[in-house]
């Protein structure tokens, strides 16, 4: 298997005048997109930038964005795509861990961040200067010598985790694991080059990314927002053609409140929905409008998608009937290191081609996490007798409530069937009896004629879960915290004391 960087050229000449991106009403094709990326590489190289240097990108979703992945990759640069929610100092912590040497940025305000966060020894480059240098840079600079170097090993980005499990750490993506997801998920999903993938969810996190690489080696287009608007969505799954798209749990209740009772275009064929297990009446409700839901657990250090129910298969239990991808090897391993029996909850364990190669500046965290050469999740999982996943928590989360496993994911589907809410987190807290109880951190419909009562609540759990699951506490919220991707940031619930119920 070769490096990726060949592929933008060989695509360019296998399907040079077909659209590869469209953003804001543009077209770029694909003969298009491969010169500009040539342009931008030779400007990467007039600034002196070679095979291994970390190039950081603070721009929201578009063409330049694009353009700069291509570049990065012919170059063999390492992409390191900042998120644009982050302030300067968290900006500069991982710029500095990178030892990124070029940061290329958006204009406003995004510009000032970027030249408050950039260290010593990392240059900044605003992308208009940068987009009118890149038509200048000299033709010798762009050809095909550039990825010479390049080897299917090579690190093409180092994604910073969500830190929703502690400190975040630079993890570093080869080509080899970009292209093998791109594969396994064709080979699970199926892939026609006619398919048109809705890009809505940020670039800089590694299911956006993976998106844009999947298309590449299909030779498909993607339909690129700038950032997730449930209307705009709306619109373009109607008007665009969009055959595939990648949501969160939010995002697809955000559009079903949008569309009300009409139905999915006959066109899509395949909404794969990560970041965490979706409520089961979401999914239920989306899967009678005909919305071809594709529940998917996967991890930044596994490239993306790990296992994935098939479109459209049913209305099992959020977060189960999982099928693991071509290629990956998994094992649910129990707290004394055995082999976990099928439907036994315990540690899932994966191995194969899409595992990242480690954290960069960190052989300590690198060797824990790739401990016996598999890659330790830290997410509690069960398999069935038939080879499916379901994904439970992350260890992490998991509540120990008088020595009683209380998973948080379970109690949130309960509390998400509740007419009046709309999103729900669970969290531990303290107790002197128990050693932990849940409590919960609860979204109300707007539209909700009562507010259900903490004792109302309680009731209407009991109803559906064991007692030493139901909630103790509960909390209103406006909205919960969650990163761009839209994963639960549950360490910043405990910030916000739940009420008494």
């Amino acid at each position: 298997m070769s490096a990726i960087a060949p592929w933008l050229g060989a695509r360019a000449q296998v399907s040079g005048p077909l659209p590869a991106i469209e953003c804001n009403g543009a077209v770029l094709s694909y003969a298009e997109l491969s010169t500009r990326a040539h342009e931008a590489a030779g400007h990467l190289a007039e600034l002196g930038i070679r095979h291994g240097d970390v190039v950081a990108l603070l721009l929201e979703n578009g063409v330049p964005f694009v353009e700069l992945l291509y570049a990065a990759v012919l170059s063999g640069a390492v992409l390191l795509p900042l998120n644009l929610r982050l302030t300067p100092t968290e900006l500069g912590v991982q710029l500095r861990e990178a030892r990124a040497r070029l940061l290329v940025h958006g204009n406003g305000a995004i510009a000032e961040r970027a030249r408050a966060a950039a260290p010593p020894g990392t240059r900044t480059l605003e992308i208009a200067s940068a987009r009118r240098a890149f038509e200048r840079a000299p033709e010798s600079e762009r050809t095909d010598a550039m990825f010479t170097q390049v080897r299917p090993d090579s690190t093409l980005a180092l994604l910073f985790t969500s830190g929703t499990s502690g400190t975040p750490k630079g993890t570093e993506l080869t080509h080899a694991n970009f292209q093998w997801s791109a594969l396994a998920s064709a080979a699970h999903l199926g892939a026609d080059p006619r398919d048109r993938w809705l890009a809505c969810m940020p670039l800089f996190h590694v299911g956006g990314l993976s998106i844009l690489i999947r298309a590449l080696l299909y030779g498909n287009s993607v339909v690129v927002h700038e950032r997730f608007d449930a209307v705009s969505v709306d619109r373009a799954l109607d008007r665009d053609g969009v055959t595939h798209v990648s949501l969160v749990a939010t995002m697809l209740a955000r559009i079903l409140d949008v569309r009300g009772s009409r139905p999915a275009p006959d066109t899509l064929r395949c909404v794969l929905l990560g970041g965490g297990p979706a409520p089961t009446d979401l999914i239920d409700h989306a899967t009678l409008l005909g919305f071809p839901i594709a529940p998917t657990y996967g991890l930044t250090e596994a490239a993306s998608q790990v296992a994935t129910r098939p479109p459209g298969s049913g209305t099992a239990v959020a977060g189960a009937g999982l099928v693991p991808l071509i290629g990956n090897e998994l094992r649910i391993v129990a707290e004394n290191g055995r082999d976990c029996a099928d439907g036994d909850a315990g540690e899932l364990w994966l191995r194969g081609p899409t595992v990242m190669r480690g954290y960069r500046q960190q052989p300590a965290e690198t060797a824990s996490a790739l401990a016996g050469g598999w890659l330790h999740t830290g997410d509690v999982a069960i398999r069935a007798g038939d080879g499916t996943l379901t994904i439970l928590a992350r260890r992490s989360d998991l509540i120990v409530s008088g020595g009683e496993n209380v998973y948080p994911a379970e109690v949130e589907a309960a509390l998400c069937e509740h007419p009046a809410v709309v999103d729900a987190a669970v969290a531990a807290v303290a107790d002197p009896e128990f050693g932990q109880r849940p409590a919960a951190w609860l979204v109300f419909h707007p539209d909700a004629h009562e507010v259900p009562a903490a004792d109302a609540l309680r009731q209407f759990c009991r109803q559906r879960l064991a007692a030493f699951k139901v909630p103790v506490r509960f909390e209103r919220l406006d909205a919960l915290p969650r990163t761009a991707s839209g994963k639960l940031k549950r360490g910043e619930l405990k910030s916000k004391t739940p009420l008494s119920g």
